[in-house]
């Protein structure tokens, strides 16, 4: 029986797509996926990537590297979420480039769908990409004695809400401050 893209749709449009179904459709949906997975609709292209991964296949692969190579860093962490469901060799070939991505949910995402038997490539990257970008240089280190007071990753003296003075907001005064 043939697969349309109403029929594509039909089981990708809810909000909770019943992925079972999906994956039912088989390889004729294929096509479809690719096509949902250029659309620009994030939603869309993530589900249909994901759809893709169940249904299995060279094709399949196709559209999990298509939506890998995607401007649109959600459409990404699916691709690198989907890379999970693929055999480990196609796994490994669309996590190579997903490892490193400038995102950091991408990353994390890929670096979490890793299959157990990576490509030596995959495992060569992994060693080649931290686990976090190094930010050390992007901020002084904070004087102790300015931190006195402050939460765990709070800045001392950034900058302040409009009308704020002092640390104050618009009528408060230090009394309101005291317990």
């Amino acid at each position: 029986m043939p697969v349309s893209m109403d029929d594509v749709r039909a089981v990708l449009d809810p909000e909770e797509p019943d992925y079972a179904a999906a994956a039912a459709l088989g390889p004729e949906a294929l096509p479809h996926l690719e096509t949902l997975v250029a659309s620009g609709d994030q939603m869309l292209a993530s589900k249909a990537t994901y759809a893709a991964s169940l249904i299995g296949g060279d094709e399949a692969v196709a559209v999990v590297q298509q939506a890998a190579q995607s401007d649109d860093a959600a459409v990404r962490v699916a691709a690198a979420a989907a890379a999970s469901n693929l055999e480990a060799e196609a796994s490994s070939e669309v996590l190579e480039g997903l490892v490193g991505d400038a995102d950091p949910g991408v990353r994390k995402v890929a670096r979490a769908s890793v299959p157990d038997d990576a490509s030596e490539a995959l495992a060569a990257r992994l060693e080649q990409e931290p686990d976090e970008p190094d930010l050390s240089g992007e901020r002084e280190p904070l004087d102790p004695a300015t931190v006195e007071g402050l939460m765990p990753g709070e800045q001392p003296k950034g900058p302040a809400m409009p009308g704020e003075s002092d640390g104050l907001m618009p009528g408060e005064s230090k009394g309101d401050m005291q317990g």
